[in-house]
């Protein structure tokens, strides 16, 4: 096996483990027995679990979780742009979702929630290159936003931050509310986020959005 698609292998049996059992009870030997690989194998990737664990939370959550890899920010219109965040969010949620298929998408929710928990409480630096991410998203969505107003499309007198804002604890908060039920709903995402699109949209931009 080429030795890019062991890398893959190894961080997407040990993400899977992290997620279901979490930090704490996974061992180097479940890892062995997920990955088929020796833990010499393992170890040239990544020197002991907590190394391994740091890779594959910066490797799932942090550089595949970057705005700017989830969706084109480049779209025409704000309306658009939401349309392609949501679309990302799908994406991530697939990607995931098929990592943990044995699972129901409520537990599926629930264990990234707790991993995110974890983040904190063992691995405070990774954690803060997690909440870089999410200052970063903030800003594009503020930028976002302030495009939307120069192009005519939404109000001119909008608090533009705040509704960055709105925009951003709508997704979390929603993610946060779901995983406490079925698992969240992308679909549901895009009728609420259009419902605030409807909110803040200019005037003379009825006909954009039905």
């Amino acid at each position: 096996m080429h030795i890019d698609n062991r890398k893959e292998k190894l961080y997407r049996a040990a993400f899977k483990l992290f997620l279901t059992k979490q930090y704490e009870g996974v061992t180097i030997a479940d890892i062995e027995e997920a990955a088929g690989m020796t833990r010499g194998a393992i170890t040239y990737y990544s020197k002991n679990k907590r190394g391994l664990f740091k890779d594959v939370i910066r490797h799932y959550l942090i550089d595949k979780q970057n705005i700017n890899y989830k969706i084109n920010p480049d779209q025409p219109t704000f309306l658009s742009f939401i349309d392609a965040f949501v679309e990302g969010v799908k994406q991530t949620m697939g990607g995931m979702q098929r990592l943990i298929d044995e699972l129901t998408p409520k537990h599926a929710s629930q264990s990234y929630l707790l991993l995110l928990m974890q983040l904190k409480m063992y691995f405070p630096d990774l954690h803060d290159e997690y909440l870089i991410n999410r200052n970063n998203e903030l800003s594009l969505w503020n930028v976002k936003i302030l495009q939307g107003i120069e192009r005519g499309e939404l109000r001119s007198d909008l608090d533009v931050m705040t509704v960055a804002q709105q925009f951003v604890f709508l997704f979390y908060g929603e993610a946060f509310y779901e995983s406490l039920l079925s698992g969240l709903d992308v679909e549901q995402l895009r009728r609420i986020m259009y419902g605030l699109y409807r909110l803040i949209k200019a005037m003379d931009n009825d006909m954009i959005l039905k």
